[in-house]
């Protein structure tokens, strides 16, 4: 166990999170992968080793792709059925 390098004050404990990032324009959900976190402030930092053995399975961490559509969005739209209008008042109480 060593110290915390944020709060300087705490410890950190191994643990287990589910990672989360944009790989190859791909969301991708790793659950399980060993972690550090604080016992003082809640930093959480992935273990790089098991990050290291990821990464070459998954490819390097990229940002978003803002020129695709979200696929949950376009995955419940009908065909050439538009998304919701910002004007409408009554937009949050329609069923999607």
């Amino acid at each position: 166990m060593s110290t915390c390098p944020n709060c300087r004050t705490g410890t950190l404990h191994p643990r287990t999170v589910n990672y989360a990032n944009w790989h190859g324009g791909q969301y991708v959900i790793v659950p399980n992968l060993p972690a550090w976190s604080c016992d003082v402030c809640a930093l959480c930092r992935v273990d790089s080793e098991a990050l290291q053995r990821l990464l070459p399975l998954i490819g390097p961490v990229t940002p978003p792709d803002p020129t695709q559509p979200r696929r949950a969005v376009a995955a419940k739209l009908a065909v050439g059925e538009q998304p919701h209008d910002e004007t409408d008042p009554d937009r949050d109480r329609r069923a999607v």
